[in-house]
């Protein structure tokens, strides 16, 4: 893959690349300089700390996944949100469109690998990444369940979410695990739409609306 040609951005995917195959403590801002081909100066001038450019990597990480919500797509169409049947295309919407940001063939490895890292040992980056991303994001899914189901509870209104996020963590904290029983590549972009399709189904009858027709 072609280098960025930005500074800023080099160090970014650079000492992202190096906290995803080493972790925090297991990097140096020296050894990030050396893979950016940069002067060390370089880190101080665009982050002034490598706590800070940890932060901007896990965040860079989850950003360019550009990541979809369900107030994203009803932004995007807000008819959808005025009929049962535009609800339930708003939830498959969501899902698959979710379902490709997290596992296109195209999204670097490192991206995935940090991210995980942090969810596993989370760091002070957790704080912000909570607070600009995660937070927002399970309030936009709570929100849509509600807006669905008025009377439903803060509890079921976060289970119905984690339908989403624990498939999706699922597939990728033990896609290597899940290829060895399953096969080799088993993983791959025909089993991902199918298991967006499976989920999609799920969370909408869980919704309590009606499948489109080519869920039923």
């Amino acid at each position: 893959m072609e280098k960025p040609s930005d500074t800023r951005e080099l160090l970014i995917v650079s000492a992202g690349e190096l906290f995803a195959d080493h972790g925090f403590d297991g990097v140096s801002t020296r050894m990030i300089a050396d893979r950016a081909g940069v002067k060390l100066s370089a880190i101080h001038y665009h982050f002034g700390t490598k706590d800070n450019l940890y932060i901007e990597a896990c965040l860079a990480a989850h950003e360019r996944g550009s990541f979809t919500t369900f107030t994203t797509v009803i932004e995007e169409n807000p008819a959808l949100a005025e009929t049962p049947q535009g609800l339930a295309e708003i939830i498959r919407t969501a899902i698959f469109r979710r379902f490709h940001d997290n596992f296109r063939p195209d999204r670097p490895e490192w991206q995935t690998k940090i991210l995980l890292r942090e969810l596993a040992h989370p760091t002070d980056a957790m704080m912000v990444l909570t607070e600009k991303i995660f937070k927002p994001d399970a309030e936009s899914s709570a929100t849509f369940y509600k807006r669905v189901n008025p009377d439903a509870s803060d509890d079921e209104a976060a289970a119905w979410s984690d339908l989403m996020y624990g498939e999706l963590l699922l597939y990728k904290m033990a896609k290597r695990t899940m290829e060895m029983v399953r096969g080799e590549n088993s993983l791959n972009e025909r089993f991902y739409r199918t298991a967006a399709s499976k989920l999609s189904r799920a969370m909408i009858l869980e919704a309590g609306l009606p499948l489109p027709a080519d869920l039923q």
